[in-house]
Parts: C-alpha cells; sequence; structure tokens
C-alpha cells in the first residue's frame, strides 16, 4: 500500500480539541495513501509553505492583449450577464445585457432571465428546447437545479428544513437519467450563445472572433469546494473558454458577496450619493439570493488612491434564499388543499407557472407590516372540500392573507437575521470593538421590502445602517439584480477584489505518529512497512485552518515522503477537511469529512536515488525531497494541487471531490 508520510510544514498550527475514537480501518482502499508530517527543524522556517502564481499560457495571452470582460451571475432562479472591454475603466462602462430571448424579455426582469430550462422531447408545442424567458406557462420545466451543484454539503441550522423535503412536492425534479451538471450545462450553453450573439452586434463577428473573452462567474461564498467545480466542470460543457473555435478564452470564479462588495463598495467610495465609508470600518455585505444567502463583512483599509478592503472574519451562509419561502407556500397550499394541490401537475403549480408567477409579484411586493392586503392567485384546481375564503372555484382563484405571508416569509427571515447577527458577534470578538457599522442588501431577495422592513427593525435600532446599492442606468427596483454580476466585471477590468479572505474550513490529511507505548491504544499499533517504526494513525494534520487568512495564489507547499510500490506510481491522497469552529486532533472526531482524493503522477520520476525495500514480493520506494503544492484562492476559484520532485514538477496532480448528497439528486 502506498504511503504519504508529509513532514510538517512551517505553518502548520498543534490541534486544541480533544481526541475521540479511531475511525474504522476496514473501509480503507489499499490503493489510498495517508499522510503524516513531523516535527519541522529546529530553524524554523524550512521554506515549505510559500505562495507562488501557477502558470497558464491561454491566461497569460489573453492579459496581453484587448480583451472583453464578461461577468455571468449564474443564479437559483434567474441569471444575469453584462460585459465590458479591457480598455474600460469605470462601472459605468460596464453594459448590462437588458434583452433576452423570449415573448416575455419586456417583463420586470429584463435584466436577468429565469434560470429554467424546457425541453422539446417532453413538451409537444415547441421544436426546440427553450430556455429562460422562452419557458412559457404550461411547459414542463426544470428550475432550481443549481442547488443541485452543491450536492455533498450537509444542512446546517440555518438551512431551510424544507429542502429535503422539495421531492414530494415535485420541485428539485432532474430528468431520467440525467445530473445537475447535464441540466445546468445545456442551460449555460444558451447562455453563451446568446451572449455571443449580443457581443457580435457591438463589434462584428470577425472582430468578436480574434477578441479573447475573460469569463467571471459569481458562486456562492458557501459552496463547496465539490460545487465550484460542478459549476466550472457545467460551464465548460457549455463551451464557456471551451469553445474550439476560441482557443484564448478563460474562466474565473469570484464568490458572490465579493463581486457584491465591489460593486457597492465603489460606489460609496465615489463622490456621489451614499459616498459614506471610512477607512477601518467594517461593512457587512448580505447577499440574499434565489438559492443561498452569503454573509461576509469587509474591512476597508484605504480608499485612495485605489480602494482596498479585506475579509474582516470568516463569512457564514446557507441556503434559505427566496426559493426557501417558495417552499414554505408549496408546503402551506399542500396542507391547505390537501391531494387537490399535490396531484397537480408541475405546469400548473412549478416554478414559471401562472400560478408561481403571481405569487413572485406578490412575494416581492410584500411590504410593511402596517399593510393589510389580501392577494388573488390564479390556480386551475378542483376542490373537494370548499372554503371560500381561500378559494373561489367558479373563477379559480386561491386567497392569500396577511398572515398567510407573514407564517411564509417569518423562519427564513428569521434564519437570515440569525446568520447576519452571528456574524455581528464573530467580526465584534475579531477586532474587539463595534466594528460594523453598514449593511449592504444584495441580490434578489434583497430588495424585499418585508426583508428591509426585517434589518430596519433588527439592526437600525442598533445604530447601523441598511443601505442598498443604486445604479442610475436602470430602475431602482433592478439595481440591487445588477450589482453582483457589475461586480464580477469590475473584478475583470480593475483588478478590485479582497486582499485577504479567511479559510471557511479547516483542510488537512491523515497522519502517522510514533507510537508511545503505555499511552497509545495497543490496538492501534501497527508498522511502517518500509522503515519498520512503530506508528499509529489516525492523527489530523491541518494545512490550513478555519478562519486563517489566505491571498490570491496563497500555496502552501508540504514536504513529503512517499511510500509506494513498483506497481503503483499513481499515489492518492484523501483530503479532508471540517467546519467546526476548532480542529480535531483525530480523524474519528465529528465534523472530519472527506473533501475527495488527490492523486499524483510518479511514473516520470528517477526512482534510481530512493530507498527500496522487498515487501510482500514487491519492491517498495520511500521517497525524499518531494513536495505537494496545494493553492488556496486561485483565480480560477477551485483548490489546485501539483506534485514535486527536487524542484521539478511531478506529472499532472488532481482531485477526485466526493459526491456523496446531502440531499437527494433524483427522485
Amino acid at each position: 500500500m502506498p504511503i504519504w508520510n508529509a513532514r510538517k510544514s512551517a505553518k502548520s498550527k498543534s490541534s486544541t480539541s480533544s481526541q475521540s475514537s479511531q475511525a474504522s480501518r476496514s473501509s480503507r482502499s489499499s490503493q489510498t495513501a495517508r499522510i503524516s508530517r513531523n516535527r519541522p527543524p529546529a530553524n524554523g522556517n524550512n521554506g515549505r509553505v510559500r505562495r507562488s502564481v501557477l502558470s497558464n499560457p491561454a491566461r497569460s495571452l489573453a492579459s496581453k492583449a484587448r480583451k472583453i470582460i464578461v461577468g455571468i451571475d449564474f443564479g437559483t432562479t434567474y441569471t444575469g450577464a453584462c460585459y465590458v472591454s479591457s480598455e474600460g475603466s469605470d462601472i459605468n462602462d460596464i453594459a448590462v445585457i437588458g434583452r433576452w430571448p423570449g415573448p416575455t424579455r419586456e417583463t420586470d426582469y429584463a435584466l436577468k432571465t429565469p434560470s429554467r430550462i424546457a425541453y422539446a422531447k417532453e413538451n409537444l408545442q415547441i421544436d426546440t428546447d427553450a430556455w429562460g424567458c422562452q419557458v412559457e406557462p404550461g411547459m414542463k420545466s426544470y428550475s432550481w437545479f443549481k442547488l443541485l451543484l452543491d450536492e455533498g454539503t450537509p444542512l446546517t441550522e440555518f438551512d431551510d428544513e424544507n429542502l429535503e423535503r422539495a421531492s414530494g412536492i415535485g420541485i428539485l425534479q432532474l430528468p431520467n437519467g440525467r445530473t445537475a451538471v447535464d441540466i445546468a450545462a445545456d442551460y449555460l450553453s444558451e447562455v453563451y450563445k446568446c451572449v455571443l450573439k449580443v457581443l457580435e452586434k457591438q463589434i462584428t463577428p470577425q472582430v468578436l472572433s480574434i477578441t479573447p473573452l475573460e469569463f467571471w462567474f459569481t458562486v456562492p461564498a458557501i459552496w463547496s469546494d465539490s460545487a465550484r467545480d460542478a459549476t466550472l466542470a457545467a460551464a465548460y460543457r457549455a463551451d464557456f473558454a471551451k469553445d474550439t473555435a476560441r482557443p484564448h478564452d478563460v474562466i474565473n470564479l469570484i464568490p458572490e458577496p465579493e463581486a457584491a462588495a465591489i460593486t457597492a463598495l465603489k460606489k460609496c467610495s465615489g463622490k456621489g450619493l451614499g459616498a459614506n465609508i471610512k477607512i477601518d470600518e467594517g461593512i457587512l455585505v448580505c447577499d440574499c439570493g434565489g438559492g443561498t444567502v452569503d454573509i461576509t463583512t469587509y474591512l476597508v483599509t484605504q480608499q485612495s488612491p485605489k480602494l482596498a478592503f479585506e475579509e474582516l472574519c470568516t463569512g457564514s451562509g446557507a441556503k434559505c434564499g427566496s426559493t426557501a419561502v417558495d417552499r414554505n407556500f408549496y408546503e402551506l397550499m399542500s396542507a391547505r388543499f390537501g391531494a387537490s394541490f399535490d396531484n397537480l401537475p408541475m405546469k400548473l403549480k412549478g416554478p414559471g407557472s401562472e400560478f408561481m408567477r403571481a405569487f413572485e409579484s406578490v412575494k416581492r411586493n410584500f411590504g410593511p407590516s402596517d399593510e393589510k392586503v389580501n392577494y388573488q392567485l390564479p390556480l386551475n384546481m378542483k376542490v373537494t372540500k370548499r372554503d371560500p375564503e381561500s378559494f373561489d372555484p367558479d373563477e379559480r382563484l386561491v386567497f392569500i392573507s396577511r398572515e398567510d405571508l407573514d407564517y411564509i416569509f417569518e423562519p427564513v427571515v428569521r434564519n437570515i437575521l440569525g446568520l447576519v447577527s452571528q456574524q455581528i458577534e464573530d467580526a465584534r470578538e475579531e477586532s474587539g470593538r463595534n466594528i460594523i457599522k453598514q449593511i449592504i442588501l444584495v441580490g434578489g431577495f434583497g430588495d424585499s421590502e418585508h426583508l428591509y422592513e426585517a434589518f430596519q427593525n433588527e439592526f437600525g435600532s442598533k445604530g447601523i445602517a441598511i443601505t442598498v446599492p443604486s445604479n442610475p442606468q436602470v430602475l431602482p427596483e433592478l439595481s440591487m439584480q445588477a450589482a453582483i454580476v457589475q461586480g464580477a466585471a469590475l473584478r475583470g477590468i480593475q483588478g478590485l477584489q479582497s486582499t485577504t479572505r479567511r479559510c471557511r474550513r479547516h483542510y488537512g490529511y491523515e497522519c502517522w505518529r510514533p507510537f508511545r507505548r503505555g499511552v497509545d491504544d495497543d490496538e492501534e499499533l501497527t508498522y511502517h512497512p518500509v522503515t519498520g517504526e512503530a506508528i499509529v494513525w489516525g492523527y489530523m494534520d491541518w494545512i490550513i485552518y478555519k478562519g486563517e487568512k489566505y491571498h490570491e495564489n496563497d500555496t502552501r507547499s508540504i514536504a513529503v515522503d512517499i511510500d509506494f510500490d513498483e506497481e503503483t506510481l499513481a499515489v492518492t491522497s484523501p483530503l479532508l477537511a471540517c467546519d467546526l469552529l476548532e480542529a480535531p486532533e483525530r480523524l474519528g472526531s465529528t465534523g472530519v469529512y472527506e473533501v475527495g482524493s488527490i492523486t499524483s503522477d510518479f511514473s516520470n520520476v528517477d526512482l534510481s536515488n530512493f530507498r527500496s525495500k522487498i515487501c510482500n514480493g514487491k519492491r517498495h520506494y520511500l521517497s525524499k525531497g518531494c513536495h505537494l503544492d496545494i493553492t488556496f484562492g486561485a483565480q480560477e476559484g477551485i483548490l489546485k494541487f501539483q506534485g514535486n520532485h527536487d524542484g521539478k514538477a511531478i506529472g499532472h496532480s488532481k482531485i477526485d471531490y466526493n459526491k456523496s448528497k446531502a440531499f437527494r439528486e433524483t427522485y
């Protein structure tokens, strides 16, 4: 069995949490490498942790030429896009796409198109697949599939509790045999073709064909590493930065709250209305989207000559966006009308139906608590038990009261306020003072009058200003929707970004330690296959800790000793993580989970200088001088890996993400 024995890096820390029982070894594959990192030399800084920028020929070529920056805000419910020349210098140079294909493109959501797709083979009334505004009421369609890209993240206390039950009311569905990446790729393929058509009208197809495109996709900050990888996979399959006719295009990811912060802080640091930020003050950005809510606090460190800011503390979030209100609404309808509602086809009650479009308007306009308004929603439904206060069977209208809306909104708003309150407390502990002076609300759900009133009541009374970004180029009610995608474009043209970020979780490996007789359990005793040393597996060695600061392209280089046999030159080791505040000492501790398996190919390494030994009929090699580089904060938005030996790259290193599901993907 290959054994990956990593020696302790200069930045490693000792754990403060208690030990727990050893995880079962019986489930471990014989092809899985395990890591142990020992103490660093006495001089401490042995150079094993460093930062480096990994080269990318396509990226380098694109950066030297005039290019077009394209922001893509792929949301759970709606998707937006914008573009700007690399010669642009200001937010006013950014053009937000305001016309999308489909008969409903003149509606309130001109700046975005629904994240929805309908397949021709399932809808006889169309000859080709329909997407976005092309999907009309009555079509069988698929929505909210973005949430299913993050299939491996367990639900938290602030997540919508109805998320796992969504299949029972017919939402969060996928076609048989298709995955969330498949559907997202189909949808994004249409977005890609639409963006190219818009750009062709601006600069002609000939000029566009020789102009590199730099795509910036926004993703929830709470997204798991697997979800980020799945988002990129869907984008690549949709031809973003993979179009064979466009070899110099590149794609990057940016956290949604950071994109929103770039837009908001850029506006607030100017001379216009709302220019009220101050250096050394904390600004909390609350991105309330369709599927997720992201909370991140930034500290403004510089206003001129260039705006600079950094993450103040570890951000938080949950899957409790506006679709959670929809799920609560479905639950209410199911409880009120029973089978009469439950058995309705999704084309009558699902996202995009006439019924839910009417509810979207109600949800968006649900305002101050002193308004006593009843609403009527059209629904072609037959009820077995008449209730004139809830349903008009002649006009086929569902009646919704103010009390109903309070019931639907309350648990979602409570979760969001809880997340913000916790972030304010974390910022206070980090800074030692009440540092947050302003909360900026962004995202589609952020323009809810009801949510704004709740924020004013909860935090405005404590001296914290509640603001929303504005854009004179668009209607006020649409301005907030453009903030995130504009921030993505600003990141491309101005290089604006948080100078440092806070790691959202602990990352590390299983390691072994020398066996301590009388201290360690004799049942855990084993022997190193090459050195014969008595050792104990099951300890954790953390590379980076939750809340630890890191910069763009922050690479942690770990010195490793790798033991492998002559038949196994591709060494695999699981990358582990933990979301708890304190990093556990043992692998079997609660909260430790596998992110994925890192594989490094050693087949091109000269083995003649390696120490070797015959074990069980096979020659085992023990390497010295190997390193594994793990890059956090890459522009591509995902973890990057590279194995090295004697200062030279070793083949190719990759990670296969763990696909265990937090909630079901197909139904």
